[in-house]
């Protein structure tokens, strides 16, 4: 009886260790709002001291931490969704939106040439997305919606300056 007694309460023992120790490594793994922020400055290729922090939150609704930062000196802004395992869900990045006067406009051609120039696509792959032109708060641009292996991406180019105001990468559904 008492060796039933001992075995029992020294599998109550190593079961009550085997629990504190499983949930002290998930304590130590849980997701914050400043591993999320930490996580976006590392993909954006900052530090803490590179960038003006303008919000961190977590949506509850969506179960999703959401992180915007802007570049010290730049009016860049960085946004970001993160899910609870760290994983980046969404970035969009706005470039400065001042209005610029002009009558130029770029060719469609230009445009795609733009983003294939910036960021490295392949040309056919910008062309075969959607592309229009359009007029956004009192500018012309072009918004470009494509994907590229599994991801989703949209971009705003001036038509005027060929500049990219915005774009945004997120995964494909």
């Amino acid at each position: 009886m008492k060796r039933t007694l001992r075995t029992l309460l020294i599998a109550a023992l190593a079961m009550a260790l085997v629990f504190t120790m499983t949930g002290m490594a998930f304590a130590g793994s849980e997701m914050t709002v400043e591993k999320a922020y930490k996580i976006a400055l590392k993909d954006a290729g900052f530090t803490s001291s590179d960038v003006r922090c303008v919000g961190k939150d977590y949506d509850r609704e969506d179960k999703v931490y959401e992180i915007e930062f802007k570049k010290k000196g730049s009016k860049i802004e960085y946004g970001y969704e993160i899910s609870n395992t760290g994983k980046i869900l969404e970035k969009s990045v706005d470039y400065n939106r001042a209005v610029v006067k002009g009558s130029k406009k770029l060719t469609k051609a230009d445009a795609i040439n733009v983003v294939v120039k910036t960021h490295g696509f392949k040309k056919t792959v910008v062309s075969k997305g959607r592309i229009k032109l359009e007029k956004d708060g009192g500018q012309w641009v072009y918004e470009m919606k494509f994907r590229s292996g599994s991801y989703h991406y949209e971009y705003e180019v001036h038509a005027a300056t060929g500049k990219i105001l915005e774009y945004s990468k997120k995964p494909a559904a």
